[in-house]
């Protein structure tokens, strides 16, 4: 074999780093197939579903954006952060830029949400609005003519 026809040998003490995008990401967020972006590192937690001790949809719904604060703000232990090192799968490209982008863009989705359900909860007492209205006279002018 010549200098020419020599593969590139990987380091063995560097493992090549696989990239998700976050359209990666976003294609993983089932029971069976879960992926979960923390601190710019992509794990797939699908075998730890079932043991995860806040039950298996707390993950879920952290799936498809960056869930490093969701993961922060429940005070995991050293242990459960050792633990999460062995479902690592790679680095989420873009790193922390990308994750806050992606954080914002949720945030955003979310609170319009938020206001599209407040917004229906109003309109479902709507039509009752004019009964309750009449009630409320009723009672005032029982009350008055009552003294």
């Amino acid at each position: 074999m010549s200098l020419d026809e020599a593969q590139p040998v990987q380091s063995k003490t560097e493992p090549a780093t696989k990239k998700h995008t976050l359209e990666d990401c976003k294609a993983h967020n089932k029971e069976e197939d879960c992926w979960l972006v923390i601190s710019s590192k992509v794990y797939d937690v699908t075998q730890f579903l079932d043991e995860h001790p806040g039950g298996f949809d707390i993950v879920l719904a952290a799936t498809g954006k960056d869930a490093t604060e969701d993961f922060e703000e429940i005070g995991h232990s050293n242990a459960a952060r050792e633990m999460l090192e062995k479902y690592y799968i790679g680095e989420f490209e873009g790193g922390k830029e990308a994750a806050n982008q992606v954080n914002a863009t949720a945030n955003a989705s979310a609170k319009e949400a938020k206001a599209t359900k407040t917004s229906s909860s109003f309109q479902g007492i709507l039509p009752f609005l004019p009964i309750i209205l009449v009630l409320v006279a009723i009672l005032a002018g029982y009350q008055f003519l009552g003294k």
